[in-house]
């Protein structure tokens, strides 16, 4: 690579609930994201799962390069295992000047796992200490930050940029380095500032092709904080409303994003940074009924992630035969750093898909939300598992929206010939050899990471 030392700076941008369908230039004619499309334009795209869908857990396997279960953080205020190697502390002993401005959301601080630099970070710490009375969250997104016996108010996504950019144009002389950038938005309370605010007030965005008015059935967490945003049932109304402020958090924090590739830029470091876009999972928005994230659809367990700079291909899209979860990024980007990973780390390097030499090596993707729902995958079929053995199979090479259960009861039942004969989308053996091949591949995971779900623990 043509960086010094060999190495390369690296710059990740991280969003909180961002899902793969609210860029532009991935085919979404209604929102406006032309720094995320030039990205895109100029570099590699995939859609890795994220396998435990909340925040803490999304992140926590970005730092550790382990699932949920190996890391320790599977919800809320649950520390990441001391023992495992994180990815700045990682860098930092190989070199890297480390700088983390924006959202963490994980135990401890950053200050305190590899970080060399923390700049507005945000919320006080759940687990450990570390709260400080100088962050104030008043329910927006406007928010007041004491930091160095300076005050900053101000959009998160402002007060997270501004240090960002700052720190690039300084960080000219001073190589490798790391900045871990993690956005708030387009989380909610989603109130972007204007003119973005009104972005999207006179535009009809149509509602997703699963929107439901409500979900089907109880899938074991209905009453979580997310899902209490809205009424019950969704009306179209409501979902529009919640698409507009969403779209207009994106297309503002694309516009920041924008500066931060501009600092590059002018900064001359572009051609010799390695830039990561992702998110740690998506939401429903009014998909299947649901507005949160608290769900093993794809619209919130998969997440769109860009790499883009040296050596890496443009304009590629690898979304549909890399498959890969969030904790393979570190494996990953090691291998590209010539950095030897460490034992703790449980990922797989999809380096060779990224090169386009080959594909991951995962055949099989299986994920976990709470002890309420499990999830396995493979090229083609997924199977989740509720409470009270209910459980869905689609097929997502014909049915990518998950809008047709393959294990829906009444397709088991034969329909008397008529003028309009009943034709199953597939015969029910092959339904039944799917779901019993998946649920093998799910039981043997679970056992693997000790899921305490199979010992009847919540």
């Amino acid at each position: 690579m043509n960086t010094r030392d060999e190495r390369a700076e690296r710059l990740a941008d991280r969003d909180d609930d961002q899902r793969p369908d609210t860029i532009a230039g991935l085919g979404n004619p209604y929102i406006s994201t032309p720094n995320l499309d030039a990205l895109l334009a100029r570099g590699t795209y995939l859609r890795p799962y994220t396998t435990a869908p909340i925040c803490p857990a999304a992140r926590a396997e970005i730092l550790t390069g382990g699932n949920s279960f190996s890391n320790g953080c599977r919800w809320f205020g649950e520390p990441i295992d001391p023992d495992k190697v994180l990815l700045p502390r990682l860098l930092r002993d190989n070199g890297y000047h480390c700088i983390h401005p924006g959202k963490w959301h994980n135990d401890g601080h950053p200050r305190d796992k590899g970080y060399h630099e923390t700049h507005r970070v945000f919320p006080p710490d759940l687990v450990g200490g570390y709260y400080r009375p100088g962050v104030d969250f008043r329910g927006t997104h406007d928010f007041i930050f004491n930091e160095d016996g300076k005050e900053a108010r101000g959009h998160s996504t402002v007060l997270i940029s501004a240090p960002t950019v700052e720190f690039i144009t300084r960080s000219s002389k001073q190589s490798p380095w790391f900045c871990y950038v993690a956005f708030h938005s387009p989380h909610d309370p989603r109130t972007a500032p204007q003119p973005w605010a009104s972005m999207y007030r006179d535009i009809n965005i149509p509602l997703p092709d699963n929107f439901m008015p409500e979900h089907p059935f109880d899938n074991g967490d209905m009453l979580v904080r997310d899902e209490s945003l809205a009424p019950f049932p969704r009306t179209p109304e409501a979902i529009e409303r919640h698409l507009r402020d969403c779209y207009a958090m994106i297309s503002h924090h694309d516009h920041h994003i924008g500066r931060i590739l501009a600092a590059l830029d002018a900064t001359g470091q572009a051609e010799r940074t390695l830039i990561l876009f992702t998110s740690d999972h998506g939401l429903a928005i009014g998909s299947h009924g649901l507005l949160g994230k608290e769900n093993l659809y794809e619209h919130s367990v998969r997440i769109p992630m860009i790499w883009s700079g040296p050596e890496i291909q443009s304009g590629r899209r690898i979304d549909e035969t890399c498959l890969s979860t969030h904790y393979d990024l570190m494996p990953t980007l090691l291998e590209r750093l010539r950095i030897e990973r460490p034992g703790t780390c449980e990922g797989l390097s999809y380096g060779a898909a990224l090169n386009g030499a080959g594909q991951t090596a995962r055949t099989t993707v299986c994920a976990a939300y709470r002890g309420c729902m499990r999830m396995a995958r493979d090229d083609r079929f997924k199977l989740i598992e509720y409470p009270n053995e209910r459980s869905q199979l689609f097929d997502l090479k014909e049915d990518a929206n998950e809008a047709r259960d393959l294990l829906a009861s009444w397709r088991r039942v034969h329909v008397p010939h008529s003028r309009a004969p009943f034709t199953p989308v597939m015969p029910w053996d092959e339904v039944e050899a799917i779901t019993n091949r998946l649920r093998k591949t799910l039981r043997e995971w679970q056992g693997a990471v000790k899921d305490p779900i199979l010992a009847g623990a919540a």
